[in-house]
C-alpha cells in the first residue's frame, strides 16, 4: 500500500469527524475512532446499560456488535474511497465466539482487498479480559467511484 499523502490525512480526519460527533448511530453507540490509516482502524464503544440483550447474564446485544462491526468494517472500506466515492455495506459475515459482557468493546478492522467495485475487510471485536475476539466478521462494501 502507498504511503499516505497530506491529501489522505485531511481526508481521514475529516472522516474520523463525521463518523464520531455527526452520524446519529454512531454518537448514540457512542464511538471513539483510537486509530485510523488508510486500511486499518480500531474503535472503542464505552459500555451502557441500553446495550445488554441479555439481562440474565449481562451479555451484549448482539445487533449492537454487529452494528460495531460493520462501523469499525466501514472505517477501513471509507479510509480507501475519495470523498466523493459512495460506500454502502452489500454483506457481512458474522461469528459470534463469546459473549461480550457489561464492559467496553474495542474493534480493529483491517483491508482484505480494495476492487474496482467492491472492498473487504475483516474485522474482530474483543474486551479487555479476554484474549480471544467475542466476534470476528468479514464486512463487503460496494463501492461507487465518482471521477
Amino acid at each position: 500500500m502507498k504511503q499516505e499523502t497530506i491529501e489522505d490525512r485531511k481526508n481521514l480526519a475529516m472522516l474520523k469527524e463525521v463518523i464520531q460527533h455527526v452520524m446519529p448511530v454512531n454518537k448514540l453507540l457512542g464511538i471513539e475512532i483510537l486509530k485510523l490509516k488508510k486500511g486499518y482502524a480500531e474503535v472503542r464503544v464505552p459500555f451502557q446499560e441500553m446495550f445488554v440483550g441479555d439481562f440474565q447474564r449481562g451479555l451484549w446485544h448482539g445487533g449492537i456488535l454487529a452494528s460495531v462491526a460493520d462501523t469499525t468494517g466501514g472505517l477501513v472500506a471509507l479510509s480507501m474511497a475519495k470523498p466523493s466515492d459512495q460506500v454502502n455495506t452489500v454483506d457481512m459475515r458474522i461469528d459470534y465466539l463469546h459473549g461480550a459482557i457489561e464492559a467496553d468493546v474495542y474493534g480493529e478492522a483491517e483491508l482484505v482487498k480494495s476492487g474496482k467495485r467492491i472492498i473487504l475487510a475483516d474485522v474482530k471485536l474483543f474486551q479487555k479480559h479476554q484474549k480471544e475476539p467475542v466476534v470476528v466478521a468479514r464486512c463487503a462494501f460496494s463501492i461507487l467511484r465518482k471521477q
